[in-house]
């Protein structure tokens, strides 16, 4: 139930609350209690939504090998009982780290339940689903990864964690595309099928303007760095336009999958440029590493862009 391709998205941002703070430059058992944490935390988040969403999930990933109860190969029972066994598992881990490693984690747990399971089902409130998810992605692994460094959270980590939560409620918005089939034959209410894909479309941008805007003032001050970011964001942008253009459902996955894989660059390059600065790198060193890393990931968009069939698998995965 750890689907590690999803899963890997939550690291980055636990990773970049110390790294942002100058904090990760030596191993603490934190960290691995905290991944501990976390990882637990998302399998309990994806077994509550498989057992709630099943019907849906028979239409959205009919031959999805990491759906068990779609596949046969597991009861919701047997799903419940992991979550609950998890879940004690994930706040053991958060006791390690302390008070407020708890505190995070139980609010974790709360929103997996508050999004998948009746009578709250967060999921079909078109105006929260979107931003509880980008929160539980982004600032909730954010905070325990200070608490796991053990620093005291400032208004810089205010800022960053915002811009992290409004970036990831554009890609979130971006989800229910895929999701369209089952969500609409269940009457499930997301806000592409309630407001139509003009308001989600200008929802997206508007999460991605901010977004970029208050992340420029929480990255350091290079403007190589700055340079590249941006770069992505266009990116991004220009694969929002192909998104309103298109004018078929692969299309419309095309575009959103390589406009995620930009996503994952900004973060990436974020954190790598941060690490090498609180490891002591000369700016020349930072600077051909960013420079480096934005060349993979240019040609990996180009290549994907010329083979569009792989890049919706891996989008689908």
């Amino acid at each position: 139930m750890l689907r590690y391709r999803v899963a890997t998205l939550l690291l980055p941002f636990f990773l970049l609350a110390p790294a942002l703070r100058g904090e990760l430059h030596g191993f603490r058992w934190s960290y691995v209690a905290g991944v501990i944490a976390l990882f637990a935390s998302y399998v309990v988040a994806t077994c509550l939504n498989d057992v709630f969403d099943l019907e849906v999930d028979r239409i959205n990933h009919p031959a999805a090998r990491d759906r068990p109860l779609v596949s046969g190969d597991a009861t919701p029972l047997e799903l419940l009982a992991i979550a609950a066994v998890v879940a004690v598992v994930a706040l053991a881990a958060a006791f390690l780290i302390g008070w407020i490693g708890i505190a995070i984690v139980a609010v974790s747990l709360v929103l997996n339940a508050a999004y998948s399971a009746p009578p709250v089902r967060l999921c079909s409130r078109p105006l929260a689903a979107p931003p509880i998810l980008a929160f539980a992605y982004s600032a909730l692994p954010y905070g325990l990864g200070l608490a796991a460094a053990g620093v005291t959270p400032e208004a810089f980590d205010a800022r960053a964690a915002t811009c992290f939560v409004l970036l990831f409620t554009g890609r979130m918005l971006l989800k229910d595309f895929r999701d369209r089939a089952g969500d609409a034959a269940y009457g499930k209410r997301t806000f592409l099928l309630t407001y139509g894909k003009r308001a989600t479309m200008f929802g997206v941008l508007g999460c991605i303007v901010l977004g970029n805007a208050l992340l420029l003032t929480v990255l350091p001050s290079d403007w190589v760095l700055v340079a590249v970011i941006e770069t992505y964001f266009a990116a991004i942008v220009f694969q929002l336009v192909r998104l309103w253009q298109a004018g078929d459902p692969e299309s419309e996955r095309l575009a959103i999958a390589l406009g995620a894989r930009m996503g994952n660059a900004v973060v990436l390059t974020l954190l790598g440029f941060v690490l090498l600065q609180t490891a002591g790198a000369s700016a020349s060193e930072r600077t051909t590493f960013v420079l480096v890393l934005a060349a993979m990931f240019w040609l990996g968009f180009t290549y994907l862009a010329s083979r569009p069939r792989e890049a919706v698998s891996a989008y689908r995965g």
